[in-house]
């Protein structure tokens, strides 16, 4: 009789145990998949980058290792640098462009909001939903120096001088040829990002505001933009990321040319890659676009956590 109580009292302890036991194997179970997934396509190719950056491969035969030779010729070669330059620009470029009017749009579709406003919400979104050889087949055709939109519309105005302009043949004018039609395709999402974290903003907020007398744009200097301090960093990451990977609207608008004026690091790993047969450079390539991309994704959430950001 003595011995039951010590008996009933181990009892649920142990059950809990072997109850906490079996729900750990079976979360265990449940990752088990996501962790081979992600094994398997995503840690073994980034290792296997790492390791054929440091060799002489053609994707053929043996694989000779050579350090960090290919490093060293990759940043004394001029379409890399120069690869290297556009990509940071772009960056630079969307972020204090695409998405300052990226929040004008999304705060005046959202704070003077009316019936026309879900139709031009997908006005915006729809260059975000077209395919990129289209987008970039729309922007050779804007540019076209004879027969395109920007070449007829001035011959109808009288402007001779500009419908002689070859944009996306002209060194000075590519890259900015080809950012302009970016700025019209990139900017469809994060307009559509904004409006939904902007609607996320209490409407006693904005009544209040309205109490104290501010504006359109003192509301949304000082109470809007604090409020999606948060998301506009997570678009900047984005755009900067996005921006270090950039190959697709280029590629399909002017090959990086003319020369060197619209060339990515993109385009570079595709040349040497696919063109050359070089592994061993284009995985040097892709290892210098990880490393900054995860760089400037470290950087930015840090500057921004030390700014106090929203942490939510």
């Amino acid at each position: 009789m003595s011995e039951r109580p010590g008996k009933q009292a181990i009892g649920p302890s142990r059950k809990r145990r072997v109850r906490d036991g079996n729900r750990s194997v079976f979360i265990f179970l449940c990752l088990l998949p996501a962790f081979i997934f992600l094994a398997v396509f995503l840690y073994y190719p980034i290792e296997e980058t790492f390791r054929i950056a440091m060799t002489k491969s053609s994707g053929l035969g043996p694989e000779p290792y050579i350090g960090f030779d290919n490093y060293a010729k990759l940043f004394s070669n001029e379409e890399f640098l120069a690869g290297l330059l556009h990509v940071f620009t772009w960056a630079f470029f969307s972020i204090i462009i695409q998405l300052p009017l990226a929040f004008l749009i999304a705060f005046s579709l959202t704070f003077y909001a009316n019936r026309f406003t879900g139709g031009l919400r997908a006005v915006f979104y729809l260059s975000n939903v077209l395919p990129s050889a289209i987008t970039a087949m729309l922007g050779r055709f804007i540019f076209a120096p004879k027969y395109g939109i920007i070449a007829s519309l001035s011959s109808t105005l009288g402007w001779k001088w500009l419908s002689g302009i070859d944009f996306l043949g002209n060194q000075d004018l590519a890259f900015w040829s080809v950012f302009a039609i970016a700025t019209w395709a990139y900017t469809g999402f994060p307009i559509i990002y904004l409006m939904a974290r902007i609607d996320q903003i209490p409407k006693e907020v904005r009544e209040a505001a309205e109490l104290d007398g501010s504006t359109g744009w003192h509301y949304a200097m000082k109470i809007v933009l604090p409020e999606i301090g948060y998301p506009l960093r997570i678009l900047a990451v984005l755009s900067t990321v996005g921006s270090l990977r950039l190959f697709d609207l280029p590629n399909m608008m002017t090959s990086g040319g003319p020369g060197n004026a619209t060339v990515t690091l993109g385009i570079t790993l595709y040349r040497h890659g696919f063109v050359n047969w070089n592994y061993g450079k284009a995985a040097a390539i892709g290892v210098v676009i990880f490393v900054l991309s995860l760089a400037f994704t470290v950087a930015q959430f840090s500057f921004g956590n030390r700014k106090g950001g929203e942490t939510t």
